[in-house]
């Protein structure tokens, strides 16, 4: 019985933890911190240990499914794909450094947040991939600001 509530308390010291790490990186990008929770539902469905993997050299780790591609950028910070798997604080105050990127550069709309998935590439089937996962993501957001409002 004991080990169980040991095993409740952690479960909910983590939920917490990784709830704070979306308030603080919220915070810290000025992005609303229920908007990085709508794009990691839409990236893992909240699962800090998700993996996406197409290749060896192409895959998404955690919460925000951070994508290789970005890697060598991030080891200029001493960011590893490592880190990012096991540090889910890491991983979220990642997805929004990319998302403040993508609002500094096209501004704060749903094209600029489907950015995040689809890239910034001008031809036609890059735009209507942001513009699709930036509609999935606005759904997504909308449920967690108000559930009610799109039952």
């Amino acid at each position: 019985m004991r080990y169980i509530f040991i095993g409740i308390l952690m479960l909910f010291s983590f939920t917490g933890y990784a709830q704070d790490c979306f308030e603080r990186a919220g915070r810290d990008y000025r992005i609303d911190p229920d908007l990085l929770r709508a794009i990691a539902f839409r990236e893992s469905s909240m699962n800090s240990h998700a993996m996406n993997i197409s290749t060896p050299q192409k895959y998404a780790v955690g919460e925000m499914q951070i994508h290789s591609q970005n890697f060598p950028h991030l080891l200029k910070f001493g960011i590893t794909p490592q880190k990012l798997y096991a540090d889910g604080c890491m991983n979220i105050y990642t997805g929004a450094y990319y998302l403040a990127i993508a609002f500094k550069r096209w501004g704060v709309n749903w094209e600029s947040v489907g950015a995040y998935n689809a890239g910034f590439s001008q031809k036609p089937e890059q735009k209507a991939k942001r513009l699709k996962y930036g509609k999935e993501v606005h759904k997504i957001y909308m449920n967690i600001k108000d559930p009610k409002a799109l039952q």
